[in-house]
């Protein structure tokens, strides 16, 4: 693992840590026999800790992709130091292996498969789950780029059809689900139209 290093230390098992969470201590002088102040041990200890933090985070990451908020809270349970998790996410985010816009397209995929909801409804979904704003503004837009809301609103009222009949009530069940009422207003126009309601 490039950047990482294995300590072995007099006493005690050993640990590893990564070059870029050194603070004082240059990474040249970690070597065989060196021989360390409080300071420079305590920023080795502290490198160690954040690493592990790291550790535990690709450990979530490589099963599923995870926004910034999520993680955190995850590793928190884990009893980890809040501080030694931020940097970790710094540099995991630095490296790309945690990115919010990622997650949230990637949210935005799967959750469009079996739901068909509007942007208010998903932006609020987004944010539910801690998703960074600029990041899942970018991914909303990058996702309505390829897919067409009035045709998902369409797609819901279609649903909703099927289970209510009052046009008040259809209206509510599609606000309730992020679309705006002009989007629905000419969706059921067209729909009255095509089903000749």
């Amino acid at each position: 693992m490039h950047g990482v290093y294995e300590i072995t230390p007099d006493a005690g098992s050993a640990f590893f840590l990564r070059k870029e969470y050194l603070t004082l201590v240059d990474p040249e002088r970690i070597c065989s026999g060196s021989r360390l102040n409080d300071e420079e041990t305590a920023d080795i200890l502290n490198a160690a800790l954040v690493y592990s933090a790291e550790f535990a985070a690709m450990t979530y990451l490589a099963r599923a992709e995870h926004c910034r908020a999520a993680l955190t809270q995850k590793l928190l349970k884990k009893q980890i130091d809040k501080k030694a998790i931020d940097l970790a996410l710094d540099y995991l985010e630095s490296v790309h292996y945690l990115d919010d816009e990622r997650f949230a397209g990637a949210w935005l995929r799967t959750r469009s498969i079996d739901h068909a909801e509007g942007r208010i409804r998903l932006a609020s979904e987004l944010a539910s789950r801690g998703v960074d704003r600029n990041a899942a503004k970018k991914a909303l837009d990058e996702f309505f780029e390829e897919h067409n809301q009035m045709e998902i609103c369409r797609r819901a009222l279609k649903k909703a059809r099927a289970t209510k009949n009052d046009p008040d009530k259809i209206k509510a069940s599609l606000m309730q689900k992020g679309f705006s009422l002009k989007e629905i207003e000419s969706a059921m126009k067209e729909s009255d139209f095509e089903y000749g309601c």
